[in-house]
């Protein structure tokens, strides 16, 4: 125990060497006390030999965050565990003082975390707000992609507290990357061989199930308690239709389908707002995007009309077609998806959750376009532009420069494709933007060059030339 008032070195020494070495990520964890001064205007952090009554003994969060404004990191993550920390997060609802300890907590590329405004709880080992991170990255997050982000992290931290009733952290990001991946997920690791998208070979649809159990079991649909099984970097796999959101409407081959979270699990009434970052509406807004189907199944609970007498049914392949947000029944922000049955839909898995028809019998292969987005990652290789949708989710048009139908018959293939954003997606298809052989960008209704294509992928330049020839302008005006 150092009980020396100038022991304050011992805590700010160590952050300046790793503020000093740090060039791209900077992670600053406490996990201590925390103590406000009689104005209430100032978090002070505690080190061994720290008095309440003397709070010269203690550290100002104001001095590291200091020392963090002289950091050259592109991202900062503070992690404040101790008793109202939340309060430099500007939380105190209705409080003058909140704008100011935002201002304090404030740091340009800098994401925040704090356990919460109020006294911080201890469990056996650690306090519950770092109990719960160490959680998450000991044992992963079901259903969520390999890497996980530091707002993955801490969303799923913030539910799992609110609902065992413990004070909800809260968090403050200021010009900074909530997507930057932080560790690996444990539980990825574990079950990557496991996810299917689109139909399985058993069962047909109108197959009867009895339990959630027995869904697992045949791979229907893995989840044994949530209503979404996918993740936001895939897309959604199954959902469940039970009845168990009043604002469900079921119709049979349309489905309006209420997404996940802010449900009160004991009276079933809505109790907060759903948020598009949570993992199960994040991947049906993926679905969206990807255009893969979504297995089905109705619960008993739901429209008697469509759905089981008991237990459960799987009713075949969905897609997601739109979302949007409204406020529910109980008063609350809750997101809804309108879903339609894919009539007729192939009984192979590779026709139904790999591809695409564009015309006839002509179908473009969604994995390509899929690669084709990830090497550019979702950028527009005319603008350098990157799309993004709510719930951090990024999206870019994968278009065939020599069309794949009668009579353009062009291949599908990543060398006949492009990574466009959508208005440069409908321009180069209607013919307002052809490119040349050196790549050069020409606008042919204003007939002047505006840059060169961004090539990460190898593009054949007879498909440009007849994409040329086919769109040829050649009574433009001068």
């Amino acid at each position: 125990m150092v009980s020396n008032p100038g022991s304050a070195s011992a805590m700010l020494d160590p952050v300046r060497t790793a503020i000093a070495a740090a060039e791209d990520t900077l992670i600053v964890y406490f996990a201590g006390h925390g103590l406000m001064d009689t104005s209430g205007k100032e978090l002070y952090l505690t080190i061994p030999g720290s008095d309440g009554k003397r709070l010269y003994t203690a550290v100002a969060y104001e001095h590291l965050r200091h020392e963090l404004l002289e950091s050259r990191a592109r991202n900062r993550i503070v992690i404040l565990d101790c008793c109202y920390s939340a309060r430099v997060l500007g939380v105190m609802s209705g409080q003058e003082d909140g704008e100011l300890l935002a201002d304090m907590a404030a740091v340009s590329g800098t994401y925040v975390m704090a356990a919460s405004d109020k006294i911080a709880l201890t469990a056996d080992e650690y306090s519950e707000f770092s109990g719960e991170l160490i959680r998450l990255i000991g044992e992963g997050i079901p259903d969520q992609p390999e890497l996980l982000t530091v707002n993955n992290i801490f969303r799923h931290a913030q539910a799992a507290l609110r609902d065992k009733g413990k004070p909800v952290p809260q968090k403050r990001d200021t010009h900074f990357t909530h997507n930057l991946f932080l560790v690996r997920n444990k539980w990825f690791s574990d079950n990557h061989d496991s996810p299917l998208i689109g139909p399985i070979d058993h069962p047909l649809p109108q197959t009867l199930y009895e339990r959630r159990r027995d869904l697992h079991d045949a791979g229907v649909h893995r989840p044994l308690q949530a209503g979404i099984c996918g993740t936001a970097d895939r897309g959604a796999e199954s959902i469940v239709v039970s009845g168990g959101y009043k604002d469900d409407h079921d119709y049979g081959n349309v489905i309006i389908y209420t997404g996940h979270g802010g449900r009160d699990p004991n009276t079933g009434r809505q109790v907060r707002d759903q948020s598009a970052y949570d993992s199960g509406n994040a991947a049906l807004i993926k679905s969206i995007m990807t255009g893969f189907p979504v297995r089905v199944v109705r619960g008993s609970g739901g429209n008697p009309e469509f759905s089981p007498q008991a237990g459960y049914s799987y009713d075949g392949l969905y897609t997601v077609t739109d979302y949007w947000t409204k406020k529910g029944v109980d008063g609350f922000s809750v997101l809804q998806f309108r879903l339609e049955k894919q009539l007729n839909a192939p009984a192979s898995a590779m026709n139904a959750a790999n591809w695409s028809r564009i015309s006839g019998g002509i179908y473009a292969d969604l994995r390509l376009a899929d690669k084709l987005n990830r090497i550019y990652d979702y950028s527009c290789q005319m603008c350098g532009v990157t799309l993004e949708a709510p719930g951090g989710l990024r999206f870019a048009s994968a278009v065939h420069i020599q069309g794949l139908s009668v009579p353009h018959n062009g291949p599908d293939s990543l060398d006949n494709m492009l990574c466009l954003c959508s208005n440069h997606r409908d321009l180069f298809r209607y013919g307002s933007i052809v490119i040349g052989d050196a790549l050069e960008i020409i606008d042919q209704i204003g007939n002047e060059p505006l840059g060169v294509l961004i090539e990460k992928h190898h593009i054949n330049r007879a498909y440009l030339s007849y994409h040329r020839q086919h769109h040829s302008i050649y009574n433009a005006p001068t």
